[in-house]
């Protein structure tokens, strides 16, 4: 496959004009050829930060540099190097040469990493001689144009903060669990977080509609007393189901991130394999309060109108408040364990 080829975010868009992108690439069966996470999320401890293989170090002192050198008018703003994939920030400043864009671009510098790995590998490099050479990353790759207000700083952040997540995985594994298939009422999910807070046994449903008697249901007096009782039910344990579709059901979940009360969130955008929530969901998954689900796009009907979608993903959500304890939840073909 071509290396020009890319994963695009927004099709149409003129990827050899001025913009800021973030861009994953990832090792072919995500072997970890860059190094090792090490430290700990735990008091006292070495901060989690990537030790760098040589191939690692060749990427972050050689490869990355050369970016800037054949193309002056882009520049490499952040860079964040894990085991067996890496994200870059990436400017560019001036429209690119007649003929390239920013797929040439990756395309090149994955081949300069890959030719590194070939010479630093004594296995392949005797075998480079013939006419193949194992890949060593994944086609293409995947990017995020950087338009909205806040997205550069909150993407920063978030790959400042990849080393810890990785580590919080490793020493909580529980808390991190992904079902990329799980059946529930009929309907085939896939999830992240802790399946645990599907069996316990006071869940509620958090569901209010946008607008209360032609009033925005937030600046009325249904909404502050209801809001309290729900609160009040998860301080006490209860976990909270919501799609967080309408204004007031947006608030109820931030309220529940924030207080780190118990919450299972159904979001209609599918979670692939490589999916991770954003800082405020990862948190909450660290703590042990949050399970995201995601219906399969394939069970999702056609909606005639966002009203039906609304009430669509609530009839879901009233659906996982009848699970119990003791009820089947098929998860891959297996059985989710009962919490006993």
């Amino acid at each position: 496959m071509n290396e020009g080829c890319q994963t695009r975010r927004m099709y149409g868009h003129d990827y050899a004009v001025p913009g800021t992108y973030e861009v994953t690439i990832v090792v072919a069966g995500r072997q970890p050829v860059f190094g090792e996470i090490v430290g700990t999320t735990k008091a006292g401890g070495e901060k989690p930060r990537l030790k760098p293989s040589l191939l690692g170090q060749v990427v972050l002192d050689n490869e990355i540099p050369k970016i800037h050198h054949y193309y002056p008018m882009v520049d490499v703003w952040q860079v964040c190097l894990m085991p067996d994939h890496l994200h870059l920030i990436i400017r560019i400043n001036q429209p690119l040469p007649k003929g390239k864009h920013l797929g040439i671009i990756i395309g090149a510098f994955k081949g300069g990493v890959s030719r590194a790995w070939w010479n630093l590998d004594a296995t392949v490099s005797a075998a480079s001689a013939s006419a193949h050479r194992p890949p060593l990353f994944e086609p293409n790759y995947n990017d995020h144009i950087l338009m909205r207000d806040g997205q550069l700083d909150n993407w920063k952040r978030y790959l400042r903060d990849n080393p810890l997540r990785y580590m919080m995985r490793r020493e909580y594994p529980d808390l991190f669990q992904r079902a990329l298939c799980i059946t529930i009422g009929g309907t085939r999910y896939s999830t992240f977080g802790n399946m645990l807070l599907l069996r316990q046994p006071e869940k509620r449903q958090v569901m209010f509609h946008r607008r209360t008697k032609g009033i925005p249901t937030e600046d009325t007096d249904f909404w502050k007393t209801e809001s309290q009782h729900l609160i009040a039910a998860a301080q006490s344990g209860d976990v909270l189901v919501t799609p967080e579709i309408s204004e007031c059901e947006k608030r109820i979940k931030n309220m529940a991130l924030k207080e780190n009360l118990r919450l299972i969130h159904v979001q209609a955008d599918p979670i692939g394999r490589y999916w991770k929530p954003e800082r405020s969901r990862f948190e909450a998954c660290a703590y042990g309060s949050l399970l995201v689900l995601a219906p399969w796009p394939e069970d999702m009907p056609a909606f005639a109108s966002a009203y039906e979608r609304f009430h669509y993903l609530n009839r879901l959500a009233e659906t996982v408040c009848t699970i119990s304890h003791t009820t089947d939840v098929a998860v891959k073909g297996l059985r989710l364990a009962h919490d006993g």
